[in-house]
């Protein structure tokens, strides 16, 4: 019979990743292996630790509540077995960072290669979701947003040099339907908007006037929870949006899009990694803030000579 301790890896993955399949694959077992277990588990307990149909795997009111006791626990083991692997000089281990699809795209994994290439025994799970998780509850080492959204009781540090907004649609777009000269010229054309998840509000507009921010809100025939879609639907021709200078570069250095209102753009102070101020910080989580601190100072070293040249 499998102990307790045995038992609860098993828990806590089913719990995190809401699958008892995606739960076998980063276990290396079979579903039906995690399945014995979680059944021992909730036999020895007494109660039914998750709710189970054929598309979805819950936990129940009991499970929630040894979650929030558990998963803490499990994040101090791994810690403790950290440490000792420090002990030999070798970050290893899972490294767990939540953040959003438009972080991953514009830091992480343009680096990603060379980061498994410096640090081969770090397993590297990249959570991506627009959402707002609890690094502690959900087990993640660290989080990756931007400042303003960033919870007052972390340790916060800069990986990026700003992020710039602009205006963006298509050639065609335009000439049929004419280049607006002002923010408030929009009213008149159909604007491609991003409602937040979470809060199911849209996402204001912004723009630089008189050393501050004007913030607008449009309308338009076409909404998106994703910035790939909403790029997308701009290189349609369907309209005209507002994204971040990174996710669109491509297509404006090829002349797919061009940007339009260029006097208004604004600039954000860009993404922070974060973390708990009172967790023991394991040397895979510092060698991951090292090498995306190092990637920044890299960017500011080439705008640098850019602007020289």
């Amino acid at each position: 019979m499998s102990s307790l301790l045995q038992l609860l890896p098993f828990f806590e993955a089913v719990a995190r990743l809401g699958s008892f399949t995606q739960a076998a694959n980063q276990l290396g077992v079979t579903p039906p292996a995690v399945s014995q277990n979680i059944q021992a588990l909730e036999t020895r307990l007494g109660v039914r630790l998750f709710n189970r149909t054929s598309r979805s795997v819950r936990l129940s009111d009991e499970g929630r509540l040894f979650y929030q006791r558990v998963a803490p626990a499990m994040g101090q083991i791994e810690g403790a077995a950290d440490d000792v692997r420090t002990l030999h000089g070798r970050p290893s281990g899972l490294l767990r960072i939540t953040l959003p699809q438009l972080a991953a795209s514009l830091l992480v994994m343009p680096h990603l290669a060379e980061f498994q290439a410096l640090y081969p025994e770090v397993q590297l799970e990249l959570f991506t979701d627009d959402h707002f998780s609890d690094l502690v509850l959900d087990n993640f080492d660290a989080g990756i947003r931007m400042h303003a959204m960033l919870p007052k009781d972390m340790i916060a540090v800069p990986i990026d040099n700003g992020q710039r907004r602009m205006i963006i649609a298509t050639p065609g777009y335009l000439a049929k339907y004419g280049t607006p000269l002002t923010p408030q010229a929009l009213y008149e054309h159909n604007c491609l908007r991003y409602r937040f998840p979470v809060s199911g509000k849209f996402e204001p507009w912004y723009f630089r006037q008189d050393d501050g921010l004007l913030m607008l809100e449009f309308s338009g025939g076409q909404i998106f929870n994703e910035d790939r879609l909403i790029k997308d639907a701009a290189l349609a021709g369907l309209g005209i949006t507002q994204r971040f200078s990174g996710t669109v570069q491509r297509e404006l250095n090829s002349g797919q899009l061009v940007e339009i209102l260029a006097d208004y753009g604004s600039d954000f102070p860009g993404f922070f990694i974060y973390f708990p101020a009172s967790r023991h910080m394991p040397l895979k989580l510092r060698v991951f803030v090292d090498f995306m601190r190092e990637k920044r100072a890299q960017q500011s070293s080439s705008q640098d000579a850019i602007t020289a040249s």
